[in-house]
């Protein structure tokens, strides 16, 4: 309303076009960019094959939201397998768990880092109209980003606990 969309670029936080919101809205939205580890838009096997399946079971396209329960549910199986079915083990079923590596994600690549936290993919997208129907492009991919960035672990853990004093802010 305020014209804004003419003159600057629109970005957002991932779940602002999430697929799950995108279906209600309109052309309002087309040229938004947002990034998220998940587009149901992702042109990989796995996708295709987990975004069709959900898509034809449901009538709709896969959420953020649903591509992360299923793969949650990967993990979780994977770490059984490699433990034996063994969940009363709850030491040897966590240890399995961080230890899961899927290359096979409908997101693409996801493994866990030393502290369980997710090294995946990272996408930029843009919302556009494709088949009549909006949905999140992928326009650049930033490959196994950690909860690091682009710093090595020991080397941003060295610096001090994120606060109000720090990082300084130099315009303050």
């Amino acid at each position: 309303d305020a014209g804004l969309k003419e003159r600057i670029p629109l970005i957002g936080g991932g779940t602002f076009t999430d697929e799950h919101v995108l279906r209600t809205m309109g052309d309002e939205v087309l040229g938004v960019v947002t990034a998220l580890h998940y587009s149901a838009a992702l042109q990989t096997p796995a996708n295709k094959k987990f975004a069709g399946a959900y898509e034809a079971k449901y009538k709709q396209v896969p959420s953020y939201y649903s591509e992360g329960m299923y793969v949650a549910g990967m993990a979780l199986k994977a770490a059984l397998e490699a433990t034996g079915g063994d969940i009363e083990n709850v030491d040897k079923f966590v240890n399995a768990l961080r230890k899961v590596d899927l290359s096979d994600a409908p997101r693409g690549p996801i493994r866990f880092d030393d502290f369980g936290n997710p090294i995946e993919n990272v996408y930029v997208r843009k919302v556009e109209k494709v088949n009549d129907r909006l949905q999140n492009t992928v326009i650049h991919t930033f490959p196994n980003v950690s909860q690091f960035g682009p710093y090595k672990a020991d080397d941003y853990l060295k610096n001090p606990v994120y606060s109000r004093d720090f990082p300084p802010c130099r315009h303050c």
